[in-house]
């Protein structure tokens, strides 16, 4: 049997079908050259630093990036002729040196050496793009997610204060992870809603200075999901979030809980 006709209510692409991630030029989804200025500054791109655009298209932002910002620049595009406009944009403006592009499927590049990631492909992508940038980044990388938010991630507070076009993270930070929401005491118990912005596993909450772990509703949570906290009214001291992600490391994520004053 063949493949299945594709109709007008199928939402299934050519590209997805020869097993591509993307295979079509969208000029719609570019951003203006504001747009991508203003995301490397709000992500506090530096000379030097290695810049990866995950769906580079025709190079807009590869170019500022090298000639504006003096970053070393990589595209990841599917279409080679896109490509070729990338690499004659980056020759005309005299940074090619600075500049390269990398014909490959989103989901299967590397970008563990990338200081900065850039991407502006819907929101769909970029939730299925962020398992793989939480466990292949270092600490340290930001991702520019351009005009939609990333499902479950954590935004830097600062971005948001400075650009309005989209938002900036830390993903692999542990200390951007968890976060405390509310809290609530109950018959000598106070339950804490720990929110979870990436997949974490192995989780446990330490109550500082007793020696001793508290009471949590699971022992693992997918990026976007609330675990429960018990903890004895009595304890007075601060509670700690530890888990092991993907890479393996076991570490505290977010920030210490400390008691209200």
């Amino acid at each position: 049997m063949g493949p299945k006709p594709m109709t007008s209510l199928d939402p299934t692409t050519t590209a997805e079908r020869r097993g591509e991630l993307f295979g079509v030029h969208i000029p719609e989804l570019q951003l203006s050259d504001e747009e991508y200025r203003a995301g490397f500054v709000a992500a506090a791109l530096e000379p030097g630093e290695t810049y990866v655009e995950l769906g580079s298209g025709h190079g807009r932002g590869l170019r500022i990036a090298a000639l504006e910002f003096e970053a070393r620049a990589t595209g990841i595009e599917y279409l080679e002729d896109a490509n070729e406009r990338a690499l004659a944009t980056a020759e005309r403006s005299g940074v090619a040196h600075l500049v390269r592009v990398v014909r490959d499927d989103l989901r299967r590049y590397d970008p563990a050496h990338a200081d900065v990631v850039h991407m502006h492909l819907g929101p769909a992508f970029h939730d299925v793009l962020a398992p793989r940038l939480e466990r292949l980044l270092t600490s340290g990388a930001r991702v520019i997610a351009a005009g939609w938010q990333v499902p479950g991630w954590l935004p830097l507070e600062h971005a948001l204060d400075t650009w309005d076009g989209g938002y900036v993270y830390r993903p692999a930070d542990p200390r951007m992870h968890a976060t405390w929401g509310a809290s609530y005491e109950l018959g000598g118990i106070v339950v804490h809603e720990l929110q979870v912005h990436a997949d974490l596993e192995a989780i446990e909450v330490r109550l500082v200075g007793s020696g001793t772990n508290a009471t949590i509703s699971a022992r693992r949570a997918a990026r976007g999901q609330s675990i429960y906290v018990e903890v004895p009214a009595a304890h007075g001291g601060p509670l700690e979030a530890w888990a092991r992600c993907r890479s393996g490391r076991f570490t505290r994520r977010g920030q210490p809980k400390r008691p209200a004053t």
